[in-house]
């Protein structure tokens, strides 16, 4: 075909613009073919060519580029990022944005793959490590690591505060299972205790209650002594008299005595006149001699038995004095023994009313020993049912110490619990010594 220079002009413009639009995207077909007839032309179209060439390979590559930028980037946007852009453009820029892609599809995947092993060990209870913040300086995905390294601290503090706990609530538990058993054990002698002084009470009640009506009993018989003793008082009162009336009468029946025996002296005075006359009369007065002998005799007689009752009152009267002497003492004694008897039964009356005063305190205390054998029983139960929540904290404690003693976290290796509470860190409970 031939054409003139015209032509080839109108060629090349015509193939500058499919050029152009080829570069606009408007058309994705244009060739390098070489049509022009015209030497001087010739040169024009071969750069052309040369530009089209190069064109279409860069771009070529470029697409390249651009479809592993996509398929990185929509990886990335479903959550891969284990892709990399390989292959490289002429153009710097392009170049630029690909490492930029690939560096950041780097932080991300090393960054999340670290995450990812941290949350697998979390998962295995292990809490040793956390993330690297440095890579990111800002942003979601630092906010993201920051959310993790909040995750961290806050399970480290409540896994840590869980165990601590768990070690104190299972020594505790513990030493309340023990103290627990010795109270159940402490409470069950109580109440044998408290049984046996019940028992010993009630005896001690009855005791009392035969105390008391002995005491009763003796009073009843104290106030028979005493209306015994009144009655013999006075006895001994009218024994006095009649003793004054019966020393009046010897009195009497002495000076009876006394005219009796004066009688008796003037009798024998007059019949010795009598017997001196009867013998101065001769024959004729020798009956009258033996009257007056007979006389005579009767006073002698008279006398004798008057000496003797006199000797008999003055025996009587002495007596009669004796006896009074006597009757008197008993009076005095009778006297002191009312005051004795009277002084016995208001101790008596005392003791009644302090032995009801023991009853009515013994009855209480029984009472109230009842009421605390009630109250004894009532906390063996209770003291049963503490020790069985005792059992099951101490289970459930230790199950949770078991639950967080293969866990790993940081500063496991610092917890534990101290002897004393003295120390600031100690965070159980003071033991008291039984």
């Amino acid at each position: 075909m031939f054409f003139n220079n015209t032509k080839d002009i109108d060629y090349l413009i015509n193939k500058i613009d499919k050029f152009s639009e080829y570069i606009d995207h408007s058309d994705e077909i244009v060739t390098s073919s070489k049509d022009v007839k015209d030497k001087n032309l010739q040169r024009l179209e071969d750069k052309i060519n040369c530009m089209i060439e190069k064109f279409m390979l860069n771009r070529t590559q470029n697409l390249k580029v651009f479809g592993e930028m996509m398929i990185v980037c929509e990886k990335l946007s479903d959550g891969f990022t284990d892709d990399r852009i390989i292959q490289q453009s002429n153009d710097e820029k392009i170049n630029y944005i690909s490492k930029t892609i690939n560096e950041m599809s780097e932080k991300i995947d090393k960054s999340f793959t670290s995450v990812g092993k941290i949350l697998k060990e979390y998962e295995e209870e292990i809490f040793l490590r956390t993330v690297d913040k440095s890579v990111f300086r800002g942003g979601v995905f630092l906010e993201i690591l920051n959310g993790l390294e909040y995750l961290h601290t806050g399970i480290t503090k409540r896994v840590s505060t869980s165990y601590r706990d768990g070690l104190v609530l299972q020594k505790e538990s513990n030493h309340l299972k023990d103290d627990i058993e010795m109270l159940s054990e402490s409470t069950q002698q109580q109440a044998i205790s408290i049984e046996e002084t019940a028992a010993n009470i009630e005896e001690i009640a009855t005791t009392i209650k035969s105390n008391t009506d002995a005491s009763l009993q003796m009073a009843k018989y104290g106030e028979d002594v005493s209306s015994s003793s009144k009655l013999n008082l006075e006895l001994s009162t009218q024994t006095t008299q009649i003793m004054e009336k019966i020393d009046e009468a010897t009195v009497l029946v002495d000076n009876a005595v006394g005219s009796i025996s004066n009688i008796a002296f003037q009798t024998n005075i007059l019949s010795l006149n009598a017997a001196v006359e009867a013998a101065t009369a001769g024959e004729s007065g020798k009956g009258f001699a033996v009257v007056a002998q007979e006389v005579r005799n009767l006073a002698s007689r008279s006398a004798e038995s008057a000496q003797e009752i006199g000797d008999l009152m003055k025996q009587l009267k002495s007596l009669t004095f004796m006896g009074k002497e006597k009757s008197q003492q008993m009076i005095t004694e009778y006297g002191h023994l009312n005051n004795n008897i009277k002084s016995t039964l208001e101790m008596v009356d005392g003791i009644v009313h302090s032995s009801k005063e023991q009853s009515i305190g013994i009855e209480n205390i029984n009472n109230s020993i009842q009421n605390i054998d009630k109250s004894t029983q009532i906390n063996s139960t209770i003291a049963e049912d503490v020790r069985l929540v005792a059992e099951q904290t101490f289970r459930m404690s230790t199950d949770l110490v078991d639950s967080n003693k293969d866990i790993l976290f940081v500063g496991r290796e610092n917890i534990s619990i101290r002897k004393s509470n003295k120390d600031e860190n100690y965070t159980g409970v003071e033991r008291r010594k039984v």
